[in-house]
This record gives structure tokens, sequence and C-alpha cells, in this order.
């Protein structure tokens, strides 16, 4: 790598603003800029200063050389400092301009460039910061000729000024630098305005295809959601609900035999398993219609999560009351703020959890159910936890699969569907659920609901 190209990566890095923008605004192209003007400027200033300093010399100018001396200081400053701040450099620089300018105009007169470098200062103001400010510039530098005037005028300086001009000749000439000014600040703050339009156009175009991907990744989850419930649908058509009419049909054709005679034993147990058969194939079939009404409810509503779990136990009363559960409702839920929900389905979500949590309780410890919630940034995470017959670690991943029960025990109801209510449930309200259990110690059942819902 050239000296060159070391110099700037040198220089780009003290001048570094932080991260790059998504969007590079106006702002962001003003810091590059005067990036770029702090790169060439210091070498050029030494190209210069050097001749300068000879010149000084020879003319007798010690004011002029310290000045100048003190000018590539500053710049110096600017260009290599490492504590300072962007703001400070340029303000650092913009002095800098002011010092070289009046120095300038007041040893040299005419023979300095003092009034080229008052107009570049309000050039480079409009450039790096804004052409509003710029005009405090013009009005810095008619201020500074007007002062240069009045001194001329009433004697008060001994400058090189005095010995060429006459405090009206004096003005005639700095009005134009005044003029030219003014024109510099107007055609920059009329390019910038452009420029702002332009990149403002650009960030409401990337905001939009943003919202637009954001959009489509959520019809495209959705979209899968619909995909493995068909998949479980197809499943529960061509095997659960099966289960129950092969039966019948099997017994029905027993019960076709000439054997088969009515009042007999045998023949009074075939209807029971017919009756059997036919019950549960209608738990099945509503637990299928019930289960493809959740999120029928479109419009979500605040609601309090407190208010919602108590009303919740006092609807399982009866199971409460006869199983002596205690269901502990933290004071995570009580201080946490309303929440935008599906009410219907989330009242359902809170239902299924806790029923669930009294049904697969151990007969021999006084049951426990503990409702608490931790509060991120975008969700909230809720964790219900019981002290039940636990699950047992091969069976975690197939809870909340539809109509899956993982307690073939008879003494235990039910047709398996009340944690598939509570996976879809949640992730309606755009979140996720997991279960950590182990058996005979109880399980904790932990999911999330998204605080943007109403977004």
């Amino acid at each position: 790598m050239s000296i060159w190209s070391k110099y700037k990566e040198l220089v780009a890095s003290r001048l570094s603003n932080g991260a790059v923008p998504d969007v590079k605004g106006v702002g962001y192209w003003r810091d590059k800029l005067f990036q770029v003007i702090v790169v060439y400027m210091l070498p050029v200033c030494m190209i210069a200063y050097i001749p300068a300093m000879v010149l000084c010399y020879y003319l007798d100018q010690p004011y002029i050389a310290f000045y100048d001396s003190l000018a590539v200081a500053l710049l110096a400053m600017v260009t290599f400092s490492k504590k300072m701040n962007l703001r400070w450099r340029k303000l650092l620089f913009v002095f800098t301009m002011y010092l070289l300018s009046v120095t300038l105009l007041y040893y040299m007169g005419v023979y300095g460039p003092g009034l080229l470098y008052l107009l570049s200062t309000v050039i480079f103001v409009s450039l790096i910061y804004s052409s509003k400010l710029a005009y405090w510039c013009i009005a810095a530098n008619t201020a500074i000729c007007v002062l240069f005037a009045l001194g001329m005028h009433l004697g008060l300086m001994d400058s090189a000024l005095v010995n060429i001009y006459t405090p009206a000749a004096w003005l005639a000439v700095a009005s134009n630098q005044v003029l030219l000014s003014v024109l510099f600040a107007v055609s920059i703050q009329m390019l910038t305005s452009g420029l702002a339009q332009t990149l403002d156009k650009e960030s409401s175009l990337k905001e939009s295809i943003r919202n637009e991907m954001v959009e489509s990744e959520r019809l495209v989850k959705e979209l899968k959601i619909k995909n493995e419930e068909m998949e479980q649908f197809t499943y529960i058509a061509s095997h659960d609900l099966q289960e129950p009419l092969n039966t019948i049909l099997g017994i029905t054709e027993v019960l076709k035999l000439p054997s088969s005679k009515k009042g007999d034993g045998d023949f009074e147990n075939s209807l029971d398993y017919i009756s059997f058969s036919v019950e549960r194939l209608k738990l099945l079939i509503k637990g299928l219609l019930d289960y493809a009404r959740i999120g029928r409810q479109l419009e979500p509503k605040e609601i309090k999560c407190d208010e919602v779990i108590k009303n919740v136990v006092g609807d399982l009363q009866s199971a409460v009351s006869e199983s002596g559960t205690k269901v502990l409702i933290d004071e995570s839920v009580r201080r946490m703020a309303p929440l935008a929900v599906f009410p219907l389905d989330f009242n359902q979500l809170f239902q299924n959890l806790i029923s669930n949590a009294i049904k697969f309780r151990r007969r021999d410890v006084e049951p426990i159910i503990e409702l608490s919630v931790k509060e991120e940034s975008d969700f909230f995470e809720f964790l219900v936890i019981d002290n039940g017959i636990g699950i047992k670690q091969d069976d975690l991943d197939k809870i909340f699969i539809i109509f899956k029960r993982v307690h073939g025990d008879a003494s235990y109801e039910g047709t398996g569907i009340g944690l598939a209510f509570c996976k879809k449930i949640v992730e309606l309200h755009r979140g996720k659920i997991w279960v950590e259990s182990k058996a005979g110690s109880g399980s904790s059942f932990y999911f999330t609901i998204s605080r943007h819902l109403a977004k």
C-alpha cells in the first residue's frame, strides 16, 4: 500500500462517524465531503507553507509566519486528533479558515488572499453544515469587512489595507466578496435541497420494500402453518377418524352373523362398543371443528392478563375445588402492561393449560399451578408451571400434535387436542410454545405473545 493510501486510510479512521446508515442522507454526505476536504487540505497547505515561510523570512514578516504556523497546527489537529469528535473538528476547521483570512487581510492587504478565504469559508460551511448556517457566515464576513473599514476610518489600525484603500474603496471591494458568498450559498442550498428530496424518496422506497418483505415473510409463515395443518388433517382423516369407524364397521359385520342373537351378552357388549366409538367420533369431529375456528376473531383487543387468568380460574372453579388445586398468579402478571390479543382464543389458551395441569396431577401431592411472565422488547414470555405427573423426554416433541395422546392411561380422558389448540393460538399471536418436563416431576410450559399484534 502506498504512503498516500495509508494516509487516506488513517484520516478516514480518525474522522469516522460510526456505522454507515442504511439510507445515506444529506448529513452522511456532508460528513463524507468534510472527510475528503480534510484529506487534501493539509497536504495542499504544506505545499504552500514552506515557500510562505521563506518569503516571510526575507520580507521580515514574523507575525504572518506565526499565524500561518498556528493554522497548519490547527489543521493537523483536525486531521489526526484521536479524541476529537466530528462536530469539534468542523468547528476548529472553520475557526482556522477565519484565522487565516483575518491575518492575511490585516498584514498583507490586497496582496493576500484574505477575501478569498472569507468566500471559501462560506462555501465550506454550505457544504459541510448547511446553507442556513452559511448565511450567518455571510453576516460574519460582512461584519469583518465593516470593522476593517471603521478601523481604517478612525485610524485604529496599522494595516496594509490603510496604505492601499480608503474606507469607501475597501467596502466597494469587500461587497463583491459578500455578493459572491450569497450566490454560492443560494446555489449550494438548491443543490442540497434536491439531493435531500431524492434521498427522502429513496428512504421511503426502501422502507416500503422492507415493510413488504416483512409482510411477505409473515404470509409465507402463515402459509407454512396452514400446510402443516393440512398435513395433520390428512393424517387425521386417514387414521384417527377412521379408527372408530373401522371399529363400528367390524362390530356391525359380527352382528350380521347368524350366531348373533339379541339379548346375548356378547351382543350387548358389541352395542356398547358401537356407542363408545360413536361418542369418540363425535368428540373428534367437534375437536376438529373447534380447531378450525381458532383465529376467526379478526380484531385484536387490549386486555389485562391477570383479569383473564382470574376469569379462567373462575370458570374452572369446580375442577379446582374438587382437586384442591392452588393457582398462584405471580406479581409480574399483575404488573404487566395491557396486551393486545384475540380475547376468546387467548382465554382458551390459559383454560387449556390450567385444565391440563389439573387433569394430569399426581394423586399423592397437593396440585399447585404457578403463572408468571417476563417482559421483553418485542414480546411477553409466559410461564405456566405445575407439579403434576410430567412428560417423558421422548414425548416432548409429540404433545403439540393434534390428537396425539402421550398418556395412554384410561384414567385420563380426552382426545389429545388441547395442546394442539394452544400451539395454534400462540402462533396466531406471532409467538412460539415449548415445554420443559421430566416424568414424575411436573411440567413447565413456556410461550411468547407478540407485543405488536395491533400494529
